[in-house]
């Protein structure tokens, strides 16, 4: 059965219970209004134009697409180089299970700590030596805790850090993996968030070529392989399944299928259909399977079911969009709206196109994409480059957009917030 077959078929009352095999049930939904509600869903150009950068704290309205931008940090410019406060990444959620605290990444500084709803600086994060900046892994359930791999002296441990006490724990010493700097244990070279709870929390990592998904809620290993790749294993949502460099696995790390992708190295997300639970990668796909001149399979937002290989085009030709823009990233880590993704794309900043500069949000169960707003950064077609790419981050309830933006290729990189008309 495709992913719209299985989406038919639920309308029409002919599925079962929105589990997974052998995962988790889905979360409670958060209720609310649609995300989408009140927001443009045309496929018109909204090129952007001048908007005064507001000071911290402040809001401004996007004058194209009406909805509210706040800006929550203002690095200093006399930090130069290091003028960058940004979200993590588009694949690792930014805020706690109850988005009562957010993560931000401050270069020269590292992970630091800001209230939830206020945004308001809370302090530095005193992190273990993270092996990198998106290796990092808020709690699904638990807004007390984070996780994270440790490179100290190249030893192999997971910590938790708890925001109550502002203190680390040792989680687990991976013995199997070796004390070796060219090994460090990690959540891959393109990691993700974990699956969403609440009895599974499963998070992908590797040493060098083996290959590990560990469940931190019974603390065990549940499958182990030798790999040759630099990408972990990401677990699925439901913690039923993982995907690598373009396969589908269980949870032991036995290959099930492989799915149709030309390049399955593009930036992608990993979500849960609210339909039937099923587990989904989301990507952008530039190149259609098979090859071919025909990008009519080509998209901003193509999402594929992981049980079934089922695929469908949310953003993209075949739904009267342009092939998509570069500089596109996607953010599916809404885990208290399953269904419901982001994506923030650069494209030209001075051509102004359809998607050019764009935050889309879109629910691919019910193929609603609305038109967010102008994160107005230029990324890598201005001075800063890879740090000031937007990297949107949806919230846990689907009702906020973290991003970051150099502001017309501005002299700092700072984040900001979309409010959507759904967040109360």
């Amino acid at each position: 059965m495709t992913l719209c077959a299985a989406i038919a078929a639920a309308r029409c009352g002919g599925a079962s219970a929105p589990t997974a095999v052998d995962g988790d049930p889905l979360p409670a939904s958060s209720p609310g209004v649609d995300p989408c509600a009140g927001l443009v869903q045309d496929r018109d150009a909204h090129p952007a134009g001048f908007l005064a950068k507001p000071g911290v704290g402040q809001t401004v309205v996007d004058p194209q697409f009406g909805v509210r931008l706040r800006r929550i940090t203002a690095v200093p410019v006399s930090e130069g180089e290091n003028a960058v406060i940004k979200p993590v990444y588009s694949t690792v959620q930014a805020w706690n299970a109850d988005e009562s605290r957010l993560i931000l990444w401050h270069r020269g500084k590292g992970h630091e700590l800001y209230d939830g709803r206020s945004y308001a600086f809370i302090r530095s994060l005193p992190l273990v030596s993270p092996t990198d900046i998106e290796q990092v892994l808020w709690d699904p359930v638990d807004p007390d805790v984070l996780y994270y791999p440790s490179n100290q002296n190249a030893v192999p441990n997971l910590m938790r850090y708890r925001v109550s006490t502002n203190a680390n724990e040792l989680v687990r010493r991976f013995e199997s993996c070796p004390v070796d700097w060219s090994r460090l244990l990690s959540l891959g070279g393109d990691p993700a968030y974990m699956s969403w709870g609440p009895r599974s929390k499963t998070m992908g990592l590797q040493c060098g070529d083996q290959k590990l998904l560990y469940d931190v809620a019974s603390n065990t290993v549940l499958g182990s392989a030798t790999l040759s790749t630099r990408n972990a294993p990401l677990a699925s949502p439901s913690g039923a399944l993982a995907y690598l460099d373009g396969r589908v696995y269980d949870r032991r790390l036995k290959l099930l299928r492989t799915l149709n992708l030309a390049n399955p190295f593009e930036h992608a997300s990993l979500s849960r259909s609210a339909i039937n639970g099923h587990d989904v990668y989301a990507s952008v796909v530039f190149d259609p399977p098979g090859g071919g001149s025909e990008a009519a399979d080509a998209g901003t937002l193509v999402v594929h079911d992981m049980e079934t290989g089922g695929r469908r085009v949310v953003v993209g030709i075949a739904t009267g969009f342009p092939y998509p823009p570069g500089g596109t990233h996607v953010s599916a880590v809404a885990h208290r709206r399953p269904g419901w993704v982001a994506v923030s794309v650069v494209g030209d900043p001075r051509r102004n196109d359809v998607l050019d500069g764009e935050m889309l949000v879109a629910n691919f169960d019910t193929g609603e994409v609305c038109r967010v707003a102008h994160h107005r950064s230029f990324a890598g077609e201005g001075r800063w480059g890879y740090w000031a790419e937007p990297h949107v981050v949806i919230s846990p309830t689907a009702t906020r957009l973290l991003f970051g933006s150099d502001w017309g290729n501005g002299g700092s990189v700072d984040s900001y917030v979309v409010e959507l008309p759904a967040y109360r």
